[in-house]
């Protein structure tokens, strides 16, 4: 009798561990993550997190690149080599649908654009003269690359203060207000408004026919920048212990400093204003409440709509260089792909960073807690009896 008893306890807190699992497996059934290369990787994007709507990454085709032209491709089970057709380091991939996406490297004196339709290929279509059919050379490092949600609008920028526009068919030199390297572009979408930033804390404005600067409140470098919208923007950059976040409320560009790592609240503030001790090297945004930072030494931030919560080591220290979130999930689980060096992938998977801590550990772990006390409890207790 005490036996039956015994086992049907440990059988029922079984099943409610495993039950427990369940839940917060349905947020995504990936418990791991095996990277098929050790080279850097600087950027990731998720196929199509502009226009679709399911919000599993098991679901979505995903895409990342890094030093050496090394690209990989995440087909919904694996992440897997593809053949470059480059060997130069790239650092930024943007998709605008599931056939249709760019890369951007290259070397000090050497620009590589690399375009996606089936394939990847070499792309030589740039003319800094005005002529659509030129196959000018680009004499610097392209470090980011986007596009609007129909693929026919689309900038590229890097060193020197290189900005290159996109119509559709070719690939255009536009003067800038700036000649200092410049790290990331974001746009609006459905809209021509584009933004970039790059060293010494440079903003410039396209405001539909022409680049502006703009008036910065950091001079430190910025690494990534994100659009939501004409009046809420993100930059993200720093120094090795010094991260900085920058909030565009339609007007200016202001240093953002509700930041919560866990540390005691500002007296004067009246909030937590921790220290980013990491550079911010991407940003990704799914909404006015939900998007996701990632800077060195694996530092991870998740914006929740009034401050960004920090998390520290997420990556077993490794920087990370490059996030992708899911669009169109309206909640605080909204998944997420992040990449980094010596080729680390990392998922966020609405519940946990897999596979750091992958979500089925909680369960497992409880459900072994579970049953070593029941049966040291009941061994207790026969000791006690006899």
């Amino acid at each position: 009798m005490k036996f039956s008893l015994k086992f049907a306890l440990v059988l029922c807190l079984a099943c409610l561990c495993l039950s427990f699992s369940g839940v917060f497996a349905q947020t995504s059934s990936i418990t791991s993550v095996t990277s098929p290369t050790t080279v850097n990787l600087n950027s990731v994007f998720i196929v199509n997190n502009i226009t679709g709507t399911n919000n599993d990454l098991t679901a979505l085709n995903a895409w990342a690149v890094g030093d050496g032209g090394v690209i990989v491709w995440w087909n919904g089970n694996s992440w897997a080599n593809v053949n470059s057709p480059t060997t130069a380091n790239l650092y930024s991939v943007f998709f605008t649908n599931s056939s249709s996406g760019w890369a951007v490297g290259g070397t000090s004196n050497n620009g590589v654009i690399l375009n996606y339709n089936g394939t990847w290929n070499v792309w030589n279509k740039v003319s800094f003269s005005g002529n659509a059919s030129g196959t000018d050379k680009i004499n610097a490092t392209l470090y980011s690359v986007t596009a609007d949600s129909t693929g026919m609008i689309g900038w590229a920028v890097g060193a020197n203060g290189t900005t290159l526009g996109w119509n559709g068919v070719a690939w255009f030199g536009v003067p800038n207000s700036s000649t200092t390297t410049l790290r990331s572009v974001g746009m609006i979408h459905n809209s021509t408004d584009a933004w970039a930033v790059g060293d010494n804390g440079t903003i410039i404005h396209w405001n539909g026919n022409a680049w502006v600067s703009m008036t910065s409140s950091t001079n430190a470098n910025l690494y990534t920048i994100q659009v939501l919208n004409a009046t809420v923007a993100w930059a993200g950059g720093g120094s090795t212990n010094n991260g900085t976040l920058l909030m565009f409320n339609g007007l200016n560009w202001d240093v953002w400093n509700k930041i919560n790592f866990g540390g005691p609240v500002n007296s004067t503030a009246g909030y937590v204003t921790d220290s980013i001790n990491a550079t911010v090297n991407s940003i990704s945004v799914n909404n006015a409440s939900s998007a996701w930072a990632v800077g060195g030494k694996g530092t991870v931030l998740f914006w929740t709509g009034t401050e960004w919560d920090g998390q520290i080591n997420v990556a077993s220290g490794v920087n990370l260089r490059g996030v992708s979130v899911v669009h169109g999930n309206f909640s605080s689980s909204a998944q997420a792909w992040a990449v980094g060096d010596s080729g680390k992938i990392v998922a966020w998977t609405g519940a946990s960073w897999v596979p750091e801590f992958p979500i089925i550990a909680i369960p497992v772990l409880l459900s072994i807690g579970l049953v070593i006390a029941i049966f040291g409890k009941t061994r207790l207790f026969k000791k006690t009896i006899n």
